[in-house]
């Protein structure tokens, strides 16, 4: 990294041990205070880390306020289903603003590579397609809003591709990857909900979670766009 992030890195970590350590049924009620964090820190760190008149780096940082919102409804989504559909909406609005910055990239150079663009375009239109036909049947009232959202987090990941060669190699592995882990956490979790719950739901699905938010923020201060020849 050009930047040095270690102490941060380090925070990091902690915050990530202890949702996990969260997770288990022998300390109820510790998610409440630790899974804030976890946007809450990233969004203080970017915020400190870049220049916030760049649009991308507004986006990137909405997409982690929506986010925190999210955290924040899912906490409660065993005592409501609401909730559930709160949070679903508000990480659906985290993943089109991520998008919009990821599209900003692309219009700054749309004719250079789009060779892993194009690749996460048939990666997740095959998996989005054949993911949902299999858990189509156990969504019942949430099937158009998990449509929707399957339909916007593949949109996001696809832009998260067609940032190659637009910035700098750090920057577009760090968020690529970021998006790959986004969409593996979101997959385990709609199984868990809807298909069926599995004893490591908790662990997958937050450790890809935090890792996704930390790679798209560390991503995004370590973007530096190319310049169009």
């Amino acid at each position: 990294m050009s930047k040095n992030h270690t102490a941060f890195t380090l925070i990091f970590i902690v915050i990530i041990l202890l949702n996990l350590i969260a997770q288990s049924s022998f300390f109820p009620g510790m998610n409440l205070y630790v899974k804030p964090l976890i946007c809450l820190s990233l969004a203080i760190y970017l915020y400190k880390n870049v220049n916030m008149r760049a649009g991308f780096n507004r986006f990137v940082l909405a997409g982690l306020v929506f986010s925190l919102f999210g955290d924040c409804f899912l906490l409660f989504a065993g005592s409501d289903i609401y909730f559930f559909l709160y949070g679903l909406i508000s990480f659906l609005l985290a993943h089109i603003v991520y998008s919009m910055a990821f599209v900003r990239d692309f219009k700054n150079n749309p004719d250079a590579s789009k060779y892993y663009g194009h690749l996460m375009l048939f990666c997740m239109g095959v998996f989005s397609m054949s993911y949902y036909t299999m858990i189509r049947d156990y969504l019942n009232d949430f099937r158009i809003p998990v449509m929707a959202y399957m339909f916007v987090i593949s949109v996001m990941a696809i832009l998260a591709g067609y940032r190659y060669r637009r910035v700098n190699l750090i920057s577009f592995r760090m968020i690529y990857l970021g998006a790959i882990f986004f969409v593996i956490s979101d997959s385990a979790l709609a199984f868990n909900k809807f298909v069926q719950p599995f004893s490591s739901a908790g662990f997958i699905i937050m450790s890809t979670y935090m890792i996704a938010q930390y790679l798209i923020t560390i991503g995004t201060i370590e973007r530096i766009v190319i310049p169009v020849k």
